[in-house]
């Protein structure tokens, strides 16, 4: 694995890249309040037959932070990673991660040969839709939280506790479900977040997705379970099958937001997206 820095406009990007040089090239994309850190299981188990590519969005991780967090702002990290890689290349992304990917799916860009979406929020920048989820109240606390510690530099630990010891939408606490060490990467990124970059709170730089327009490639969707936590909610599935009626997309039954990083789901999550690349590299 090398770590590499990207450049946006004068902003600088990080980004880890696995794997052989010459092997079919896949991006991941992820979360609010998350890094390219999480990833890390899934790019080692893959980086022997792909070259991986890992991205921090500005205000997260370690790349810069910017006065602007708009969805096209994060797009433009995307596009920028991408025109590095050079080539066409499959783009996986969670929740906001998967948001971007669609987008960039939508516009048919030339360096996007495949989209693989993980319970992207794509129809939260409806003030309805966002208003029955669980993200409103999820990111007033979360939000306030990161800004007192923020504020007072509080350690690691502090935020290692937090998200570790919350009450979790599939039951129990959030460590029941998810592992030590995503655990403690969730824990450095909240740390290292622009708390600029959460927004509005409200879903609204979601509103700029244009949910009625089609992927222009394959892509495939997962859809967690909105009894535990989901952002494609119910009833989204369907209005995703009806503007694309191409897409695969599959429903984790009694699995939160986040099935990459939870231990009852990572391997079939990782399993899908392997038939999935698998795929679109052998049509």
């Amino acid at each position: 694995m090398t770590d590499i820095t990207i450049e946006n406009g004068g902003t600088r990007l990080a980004a880890s890249v696995y794997g052989p040089a010459d092997a079919a090239p896949i991006l991941f994309l992820h979360g609010i309040s998350l890094s390219r850190d999480t990833w890390a299981e899934i790019a080692e188990r893959l980086m022997s037959r792909y070259l991986i590519w890992t991205l921090d969005f500005h205000g997260h991780g370690h790349s810069d932070r910017t006065s602007s967090y708009e969805l096209a702002d994060y797009v433009a990290d995307a596009e920028a990673a991408l025109s590095v890689i050079g080539r066409p290349a499959i783009v996986v992304g969670h929740s906001l991660g998967g948001c971007v990917a669609g987008v960039l799916a939508q516009a048919g860009h030339p360096n996007v040969r495949a989209v693989f979406l993980e319970d992207p929020p794509w129809y939260l920048g409806e003030p309805s839709e966002w208003e029955r989820s669980a993200f409103p109240n999820l990111f007033v606390i979360l939000s306030a939280k990161q800004a007192a510690w923020h504020k007072e530099r509080a350690p690691l630990a502090t935020y290692l506790e937090f998200v570790s010891n919350a009450p979790s939408a599939m039951g129990g606490i959030v460590s029941d479900h998810i592992g030590p060490r995503h655990l403690l990467s969730h824990a450095s990124a909240l740390q290292r977040q622009d708390g600029r970059s959460w927004g509005k709170l409200d879903g609204g730089i979601l509103a700029a997705i244009a949910t009625g327009r089609e992927f222009r490639c394959p892509s495939k969707v997962i859809q967690a379970d909105p009894r535990c936590g989901a952002a494609l909610l119910d009833g989204h599935e369907a209005r995703l099958a009806k503007a694309n009626p191409r897409a695969e997309i599959v429903q984790y039954r009694n699995c939160g937001h986040s099935p990459h990083r939870t231990t009852a789901f990572a391997d079939r999550f990782t399993g899908d997206l392997t038939a999935f690349v698998s795929n679109v590299e052998s049509p």
